[in-house]
């Protein structure tokens, strides 16, 4: 094994062995603050605009991070956002589609990929992911050949292949939003993700490597959906470049109903901080994964998942690392706690896939009755066994885990080495 050296028939640090990694020495911390970060919120705290809805008095943070986020992911438009849920709700919407309209969703993906196409009036239907990358391809949408658009999903730190999605969607008239909250920064063929879809969707919550605490945004091409993006984040109004000293930045466009997704001011600053660091960070990160990717390699019964060739850069968010196959009486929330044991950094199983996580229950709201009715009667007897495959093998880490030093990997290397000698052991008695 390259540069790893692990004691065999060592006792787990679980079952009161010697942890391969010193309890003293720490990991990397997140959030990382931006240089910037706090002279841009005290400009705020002291500039007297707080909200794009206060009076005109100076630049907003928010006209300045859509305008620098829009040039970092290569497109025309920026529109912050609240969250990232709020990105995804106000992307759907633009799309003008009709109520229940169909929308494919990863079975493996955080809820509210879901629960933002119910909230807008829509019918989210379930895909399975290809067990190797963790996302759609090309496959689910000819299974479910009604659909009116697909929510793209760049997962963990690999990319959905956008571009060969979108060749088939468009012929079919199928809309591609493409959600890109796990992965800002990553290119494919040179392009940013964010910019491969009709739209592209972000969120900046705390765990994210871009993160103001909760924030997202809509990016986009398509210059005739820039207003009504506007207007759906912030109550039917939209941005006004004559607005004299004291009046408002909005005006009452009103060309569709909208409701409240506005980015504040605090995490816009915040926001502008972080983005000049954040391609330094992903550097970092990358060096040290495809470090880890060369220790694991001839570890049995490990793996990383596939990185498509296409993608010549990777954000990591989370890094699967996949245990098959594991022995009875030994499921990935064991390994993932016998892995925490041994290097002091929290590792966690995926959340299950969405055909039953507890967190996509639409039938507990009783006006999405109509929808919650279709969309039971839709996934029964469906199965997903790529979403439910990685869901039960594979172990997370955190992003910070790979913002440190090389050493670091070795640790995380030996670590796993450790838990899949255990596990190999467990496997043949």
């Amino acid at each position: 094994m390259t540069g790893l050296r692990v004691e065999t028939g060592a006792v787990l640090a679980i079952d009161g062995g010697s942890a391969v990694r010193a309890p003293e020495r720490e990991w990397p911390g997140w959030p990382v603050p931006g240089p910037a970060a706090e002279s841009h919120l005290a400009e705020v705290l002291h500039g007297g605009r707080w909200a794009i809805t206060s009076p005109r008095r100076g630049d907003l943070f928010e006209r300045r991070f859509a305008r620098m986020f829009a040039r970092y992911v290569g497109t025309r438009h920026c529109v912050p956002t609240d969250h990232g849920s709020s990105a995804l709700v106000i992307a759907l919407e633009s799309l003008g589609l009709a109520y229940g309209d169909p929308v494919l969703v990863p079975a493996l993906t955080w809820t509210a990929c879901a629960t933002a196409v119910l909230r807008a009036g829509l019918l989210p239907v379930l895909a399975d992911v290809d067990p190797e990358t963790g996302c759609l391809d090309v496959s689910a949408l000819r299974a479910d050949d009604d659909v009116r658009a697909v929510v793209a999903v760049h997962w963990a730190c690999g990319m959905a292949d956008i571009p060969a999605i979108e060749e088939f969607a468009s012929v079919r008239g199928i809309q591609v939003v493409e959600d890109a909250a796990q992965a800002h920064g990553a290119r494919w063929l040179g392009r940013p993700a964010g910019s491969l879809g009709r739209l592209g969707c972000f969120s900046m919550q705390h765990s994210k490597v871009l993160t103001c605490g909760e924030g997202g945004a809509v990016v986009t091409d398509d210059d005739a959906l820039l207003t009504r993006l506007e207007e759906l984040r912030a109550d039917s109004r939209s941005w006004r470049d004559d607005a004299r000293p004291g009046e408002l930045d909005l005006r009452e466009s009103a060309t569709v109903l909208g409701a409240n997704f506005c980015l504040s001011e605090f995490g816009a600053a915040l926001l502008c901080a972080q983005l000049p660091q954040l391609d330094a960070q992903n550097a970092v990160r990358e060096r040290n994964y495809e470090r880890l990717r060369e220790l694991l390699v001839d570890v049995p019964g490990v793996r990383l998942l596939t990185r498509r060739p296409e993608q010549d850069r990777v954000s990591l968010y989370e890094v699967p690392v996949v245990f098959d196959p594991l022995p009875p009486h030994r499921d990935n929330s064991w390994v993932a706690a016998a892995l925490t044991a041994e290097v002091g950094m929290r590792a966690y199983p995926p959340r299950a896939p969405l055909q039953r996580s507890p967190l996509l229950r639409p039938w507990t709201k009783p006006a999405l009755a109509p929808l919650s009715e279709r969309f039971v009667a839709r996934h029964r007897g469906r199965v997903f066994p790529g979403a439910d495959r990685l869901a039960r093998h594979a172990v997370l880490l955190h992003h910070s885990a790979f913002l440190g030093p090389e050493s670091d990997m070795l640790d995380l290397a030996r670590g796993i080495a450790k838990v899949a000698g255990h596990l190999r052991k467990v496997g043949r008695t």
